[in-house]
């Protein structure tokens, strides 16, 4: 990046990166995982990051491989390795100063506000709170920083 560059967009441009790796490997797992037993790998998951077994996460998570079919886990790896394109593109798109990458992000985050309040409303968790957050002043530091992308 250039001398000019600001801190904060440098971390939005990692905090891209993070976010289409971490899709990226939830699809190839996806992918990897289509003709495995779902509940299995959730327990074994489960174990091997030390997730109480009797959790709400974990009920959760067992609900979910309960209704898993090999073509829902290929839709939901084909699903992630799309968001990862999309956030990869983001992400060199502002590391690169473009335009484009400035509207694009500003529009991308700014439509998925609306989901995130919802969300909120209907369960309201810390981490939903923080993510709505992290992802309102994205798009207010990027409709400001306009000499950034000059």
């Amino acid at each position: 990046m250039t001398s000019r560059s600001s801190p904060v967009l440098q971390w939005i441009v990692a905090f891209k990166a993070i976010k289409a790796m971490l899709l990226a490997t939830l699809g190839v797992t996806l992918l990897l995982a289509i003709h495995r037993d779902p509940l299995d790998i959730v327990v074994h998951i489960a174990q091997a990051i030390h997730l109480p077994l009797g959790s709400r996460l974990f009920d959760r998570l067992v609900g979910l491989a309960l209704r898993a079919t090999p073509k829902k886990e290929e839709g939901l790896a084909i699903t992630a390795f799309g968001y990862a394109i999309i956030m990869g593109s983001e992400g060199v798109g502002l590391y690169l100063r473009r335009s484009w990458a400035r509207w694009f992000t500003i529009g991308a985050t700014s439509s998925l506000v609306p989901i995130e309040v919802y969300e909120i409303v209907r369960e309201p968790l810390p981490l939903r709170v923080l993510v709505l957050l992290l992802n309102i002043s994205v798009v207010a530091l990027l409709l400001k920083s306009r000499k950034a992308f000059e």
